[in-house]
């Protein structure tokens, strides 16, 4: 059984800005549980992921469901597990997550689906509490074992972190049945609907701005992001397949600026034969643990899919802290 859910944390001071590499005292911190009048028990927002759904589309849309707040999803924590009364295994995979930015209705909340509430017979409340309230609030082991890990994250300046993610364009036609010329190659029907589904992966990490191969296949892939969310897409013709094959060197330049320096999260749009290169510069900042989750051999990443690097920033320079893999299930929900 798939499920999914947030650790959502903020400042007690409402005031206080996060910036990224600085390390928090507990103290300083505000955590999100729910209530379930079923179970009388205290917990973090969660739920079972839909049929076809994305399980980080699943774990935003849960959390809203349960708490009416939109968040989006930074660095993913320890997945839990365990045995239902069914004899089924649960399988709950967690991320930090904070409210949503204002001003994020755009590119964040707008290519986002509208959520309703859970009735009351199934959460009564949801509420804020100091660290040490919900750790003897919440009910399960493995729930306080979640909150002491991003403490943990808190203190070492974790948990404010960067989110740099590179996406493989979408299905485009095959380069055997494509008459004209290699950058106008466009998407396919399921090319041009896995753009549409890529949304939501892109909502649900908070994706802001995005940055582009200027090829066509790469900006369709974009396009119903861009549209919908009213954000602009940066061409970086350094990005190009044509491109990376002259100048290596540039590309990596570009993505190891990225991983550099703070910032809210981006989108990187490419294609197949350039992510070796461009995952270069986020391997060298990985430790050998978080390396060991990169792609490792062709095709490195499905269509339309993501490889999700999330970056610590502290007084020693970046930190790759953890590094996942998400894609569409258009496939899935079409039977091819």
């Amino acid at each position: 059984m798939r499920a999914a859910g947030a650790v959502v944390w903020r400042f007690a001071d409402p005031g206080r800005t996060p910036v990224a590499g600085e390390p928090i005292d507990e103290r300083d911190l505000e955590v999100l549980m729910v209530h379930r009048p079923r179970y009388k028990d205290w917990s973090w927002p969660k739920g079972k992921a839909e049929a076809s759904e994305p399980i980080v589309s699943a774990a935003v849309r849960e959390v809203e469901e349960e708490t009416g707040l939109a968040v989006v999803l930074g660095a993913p924590l320890t997945t839990q597990r365990y045995r239902l009364g069914s004899g089924q295994t649960k399988e709950v995979r967690y991320w930090v997550g904070s409210v949503a930015p204002s001003g994020a209705d755009g590119p964040v909340l707008a290519t986002r689906p509208p959520v309703g509430r859970a009735p009351a017979s199934e959460i009564d409340e949801a509420r804020w509490a100091g660290v040490r309230t919900a750790d003897g609030m919440l009910t399960r082991r493995g729930d306080r074992r979640l909150l002491a890990e991003v403490v943990g994250r808190a203190r070492e300046g974790g948990l404010v972190t960067s989110t740099l993610i590179l996406a493989r364009h979408a299905k485009a036609e095959p380069r055997a049945r494509w008459d004209g010329s290699e950058k106008d190659r466009p998407l396919t029907r399921i090319g041009s609907r896995q753009a549409v589904d890529l949304m939501g992966l892109l909502s649900a990490f908070g994706v802001q701005s995005a940055v582009s191969s200027p090829w066509e296949r790469c900006a369709r892939t974009l396009a119903p992001w861009a549209g919908l969310g009213g954000a602009p897409v940066s061409w970086a013709p350094e990005l190009s397949e044509e491109a990376v094959a002259a100048d290596p060197d540039a590309a990596r330049r570009f993505v190891a600026g990225l991983v550099d320096r703070p910032h809210a999260p981006v989108v990187v749009c490419v294609h197949r034969p350039t992510i070796p290169v461009l995952l270069d510069p986020i391997a060298r900042a990985a430790p050998a643990s978080v390396r060991a989750a990169l792609p490792q051999a062709g095709p490195w990443l499905p269509t339309a899919g993501l490889l999700v690097a999330h970056v610590s920033h502290g007084p020693d320079g970046p930190g790759v802290i953890a590094a996942e893999r998400h894609v569409t299930r258009t496939k899935d929900a079409f039977a091819f």
